[in-house]
């Protein structure tokens, strides 16, 4: 019971950090009473929160909600290069037409979410759009990996996104047509210009948001 009720407050914790001011203190025992729960499972949530790099832990003082920083970004971006592009290219012959529709779905979800100027909807979205490609390769622990990494950075997606994510979106069409089209290797050239694209339109973000 104690490892539902701590799964719980993880999952519920970690959805409000997504709109919690970066570098805000979080008291275990106020989120316990928040939340209904008692101490210890909220303990065991934050620690694992910390582990995975969302929270920050002061000693004799306690956690604060992490900030990320722009190089931290840039190196997780090189992260989804090498998991995204290695999987893409193993996986390519085997994408099919329950695949394309599952990748046309996330395509309106982001649409949608744009035009009501939802980000965090987009984002997760996308997210969705690119982990098909990872549940056809069906490695659990790349997947995990790369689900961590995206969410390590969705936090900013707020202050990043809203500029530049109409032309993300088209670059997610051109991808699908070249799927649809089963040519290989304009599929990855625009896969990595997409990524690499991702990473500059953050660059812009956070000059303009600093």
């Amino acid at each position: 019971m104690a490892e539902t009720l701590s799964e719980k407050a993880y999952n519920i914790i970690k959805e409000r950090l997504l709109y919690t001011k970066k570098g805000s203190y979080l008291s275990i025992r106020k989120v316990a009473e928040e939340l209904n729960m008692s101490y210890t499972p909220v303990r065991e949530a934050f620690l694992r929160l910390h582990k995975e790099g969302f929270l920050e832990l002061v000693p004799k003082v306690g956690f604060f909600t992490n900030c990320i920083d722009i190089n931290e970004i840039l190196q997780i971006y090189e992260v989804r290069e090498c998991i995204e592009l290695f999987v893409f290219k193993k996986i390519f012959n085997s994408i099919g037409p329950k695949h394309i529709e599952l990748l046309k779905k996330y395509l309106e979800e982001q649409k949608n979410c744009l035009d009501k100027k939802d980000i965090h909807g987009y984002v997760k979205a996308d997210q969705k759009f690119h982990e098909v490609f990872l549940e056809i390769y069906n490695n659990q622990y790349l997947s995990n990996l790369y689900r961590n990494i995206r969410e390590q950075y969705f936090i900013c997606s707020n202050n990043i996104a809203e500029r530049h994510s109409g032309v993300a979106v088209e670059e997610h069409e051109r991808l699908i047509k070249c799927i649809e089209n089963k040519d290989f290797e304009k599929a990855i050239n625009l896969l990595s210009m997409h990524i690499e694209n991702a990473k500059q339109r953050v660059k812009d973000g956070f000059r303009r948001v600093s």
